[in-house]
C-alpha cells in the first residue's frame, strides 16, 4: 500500500491527500503521513487520472510514497 504526497510546484509546500472528493472536485489534505489515505498500486492510477480531471496537478506534483 502507498500514500500520495503533494509537492506546491511554486510555494514547496508538501503534503499527502487523505481523500477525495468528487462533490467538490479535488482532494482533501493532509499533513500527517499517518492520516494519509492508503491505495494499492491498482488504485492510484484512477486517483491520478482525477487529480488531473480536477486540475489539481497544475499546481503540485504527486509521487506514490510507501505507506
Amino acid at each position: 500500500m502507498v500514500v500520495l504526497k503533494w509537492t506546491n510546484k511554486y510555494s514547496g509546500e508538501t503534503g499527502y491527500v487523505a481523500s477525495m472528493s468528487t462533490k467538490e472536485q479535488c482532494f482533501i489534505n493532509t499533513f500527517s503521513k499517518e492520516e494519509a489515505k492508503r491505495y494499492s498500486e491498482k488504485a492510484v492510477k484512477g486517483i491520478m487520472t482525477k487529480l488531473e480531471k480536477y486540475h489539481e496537478t497544475d499546481n503540485n506534483i504527486f509521487e506514490t510514497v510507501e505507506a
